[in-house]
């Protein structure tokens, strides 16, 4: 399935590398980069990742790459400047941590993962997780700040961004052009859902969705992109 003047917008985890034990170990597909950088002088083209911009520039060197990061949190390139979009004091937050056996915490500046992924207890540390979150409700409630799930990990980061919310504001630089929205995590399905009906959705791999369509994993991700060269 294709369209004529497509407006790319994609995931990274999952979508474009594949999933690693630590998110510095999430290496692009071998075959990415060259994909990447045929498209973008073609298409208008993101990445929307819940990664700051700046770390998704190590593993990803595509100069004048358009990144949204930290699920619409920021917005910049690679190689170039990034500004947030909604800022936030996460100092407070920063001096009660959590000490949960498996846990380690990214901190992205305007937002904190908290991963679990690889403990020895999956479930037990997220359950350490959400007994912590649920003992600071007041605090995240007076910071702004929400808790969104993803694969293995909980993220606090400020209320009202969203991977869906970024899809639109995107949309609405490039009229005329048909959205494709290609993603693997639940973060995702915020795009999904407020693209229904208006542009290609793709879930990749297995599980529940609002995606319209899906792809098998990260080379049917890069076989479909090729499509458009």
């Amino acid at each position: 399935m294709r369209v004529e003047k497509p407006l790319f917008l994609l995931d990274y985890d999952g979508t474009l590398a594949p999933i690693a034990p630590r998110p510095e170990e999430a290496f692009p597909h071998p075959g990415a980069l060259e994909v990447l950088r045929a498209l973008m002088v073609r298409y208008p083209l993101y990445v929307i990742t819940g990664r700051r911009v700046e770390d998704l520039a190590r593993l990803l060197p595509l100069p004048g790459l358009r990144v949204v990061g930290g699920h619409g949190l920021e917005e910049g390139e690679i190689g170039g400047e990034s500004h947030p979009l909604f800022p936030v004091d996460l100092g407070p937050l920063r001096r009660v941590l959590p000490s949960c056996p498996g846990v380690w915490v990214e901190d992205k500046g305007f937002a904190l993962a908290f991963h679990y992924r690889g403990a020895e207890d999956e479930e037990r540390a997220r359950a350490c997780l959400e007994v912590w979150l649920a003992a600071h409700e007041e605090l995240l409630r007076g910071l702004g700040l929400e808790v969104l799930p993803g694969k293995k990990v909980l993220e606090v980061k400020p209320k009202g961004a969203s991977k869906g919310q970024a899809a639109l504001r995107l949309w609405a630089r490039y009229p005329g052009h048909t959205p494709i929205y290609i993603g693997d995590d639940a973060t995702d399905e915020t795009a999904f859902q407020v693209l229904k009906g208006k542009g290609l959705t793709f879930k990749v791999g297995p599980g529940p969705t609002l995606a319209e369509g899906r792809l098998e994993d990260v080379e049917a991700v890069l076989t479909y992109l090729k499509s458009y060269l």
